[in-house]
């Protein structure tokens, strides 16, 4: 028998209002038609973005925040959002249990649950499966959720090996790293603000010939999209630090972050915007990694970033068709002489894969070594189309969802607790010194496989 409510008041109101709304559009078009029928009349079908409205002006559900402290043993806190109910309290061990809760916390899917983390180091593995889930720490220089693991002892351990295997899952076997990463993301609508996200391993065991290997500091799965970025850093010592792997319709937005890592640090396959960030590769290899092999629309963008690296790193590399573009960022000297290219595997051409495309390289008013290929290549009137709508070609506005977010984080009122938890309130108030403007509010070497 399931323990989770299947037919709460909430929902039932819900499916009446999608009820009515389904009428609703069956009446528009009724009228669209029969307007079409009539001789000369111009006439359009309802649009997108009439549809959109309809299902927007449905009451949406105030979002769940749930407030976790540092400690040995962390206290939740549920805040309702209505004025004058009294918070209750829940003890949880970690913040996996407090996700693990959540069914029961929030059955209602289309209701958000923003968990504030206090200031502190959490050492634990997070695996995200519900949506609309957002993580908010105290700032990245206080939040700090922190696990030591590389990905071919996890999957040995997985296995039942005690030694070291060269095996790396490819295609639907990619699934097998769910649990590699300290946060493994399988769901949608996901945020990390004001936190720092930690893969360890490199730093804990300097001895292991093997621990620049993978290490995946965030990993997304083959569903998860609509994930969100701000003010994080997302740190390995290893390769494959930003690692969301929806290859489908995966869409992702970064801004205010600092990445850290080795080869294909950040590696998206899907979409991807990157803004005002930061990113810091400590070898030679490449920096950006893509697959967008599916989609000819499928690309990375980078804008407004630096780009720091030890002596000779490479900008980066593809397997797959991919798609690069950046625009008005700084590169420092030590960025290598090598264009983006393409990896193939001359000693073994059954390895390679697709081409369909070519290179897709571009570049808009970069400053950085003279290069002849990091010359600009976009003219100023397509530079000034791109941002992350045109990224998502309107299927996602992730900077007005960001705003939301913002704007429910500064309207709902800090806990005020006593005793240990006082450290709650504190880290609370501190994060959201954080400002995103309102005015978006009204906008809308390793392996591959």
């Amino acid at each position: 028998m399931s323990i989770y409510p299947t037919n709460t008041l909430a929902q039932r109101w819900r499916r009446a209002q999608y009820r009515t709304i389904a009428l609703l559009t069956v009446l528009l078009l009724g009228s669209w038609q029969a307007a079409a029928a009539q001789p000369r009349a111009k006439v359009m079908a309802p649009s997108a973005v009439q549809t959109s409205a309809l299902l927007s002006a449905l009451p949406q559900p105030a979002p769940l925040f749930l407030h976790i402290s540092a400690g040995n043993q962390r206290q939740l806190n549920s805040i309702p959002a209505a004025s004058g109910n009294t918070a209750t309290a829940n003890q949880f061990s970690s913040i996996q249990q407090a996700l693990d809760a959540l069914p029961l916390l929030a059955p209602d899917p289309d209701q958000w649950v923003i968990l504030q983390l206090a200031a502190g180091t959490y050492r634990e593995k997070l695996l995200i499966v519900r949506d609309k889930v957002v993580l908010v720490g105290a700032g990245r220089d206080r939040t700090i959720l922190q696990y030591p693991e590389l990905r071919q002892h996890f999957l040995k351990r997985q296995a039942g090996h005690q030694t070291k295997s060269s095996f790396l899952p490819t295609g639907h076997q990619l699934s097998q790293d769910w649990g590699a990463a300290v946060v493994n993301i399988q769901s949608s609508d996901i945020a990390l603000l004001d936190l720092t996200v930690h893969n360890s391993y490199a730093d804990e065991f300097p001895s292991d010939p093997d621990r620049f290997e993978h290490q995946f500091a965030v990993r997304g799965f083959e569903k998860a999209t609509r994930i969100i970025t701000d003010h994080c850093a997302l740190l390995t010592s290893g390769a494959d630090t930003l690692s969301l792997w929806n290859k489908n319709n995966g869409m992702y937005y970064h801004s205010d972050c600092q990445f850290r890592g080795r080869v294909d640090m950040v590696c998206p396959r899907g979409t991807a915007f990157i803004t005002r960030s930061e990113f810091f590769n400590q070898n030679n290899s490449a920096t950006l990694w893509h697959d967008g092999e599916l989609d000819a629309q499928q690309k990375v963008v980078v804008m407004h970033s630096t780009f720091h690296g030890a002596e000779g790193f490479q900008l980066g590399r593809r397997h797959y068709d991919g798609q690069f573009y950046l625009l008005h960022n700084h590169f420092d000297q030590a960025l290598a002489d090598q264009p983006i290219f393409r990896r193939t595997y001359p000693e073994n051409p059954a390895r390679d894969q697709a081409n369909r495309y070519g290179d897709r390289n571009y570049f808009y008013q970069n400053q950085g070594p003279a290069y002849a290929w990091l010359q600009d290549n976009l003219s100023a009137q397509q530079a000034a189309n791109i941002d992350a709508d045109w990224t998502f070609a309107g299927k996602w506005h992730p900077e007005a969802q960001l705003a939301q977010i913002r704007k429910w984080l500064q309207q709902t009122p800090c806990p005020k607790l006593t005793g240990t938890t006082d450290e709650i309130y504190l880290s609370c108030v501190d994060s959201r010194r954080i400002k995103f403007p309102t005015s978006e509010l009204s906008s809308h070497e390793s392996n591959r496989s």
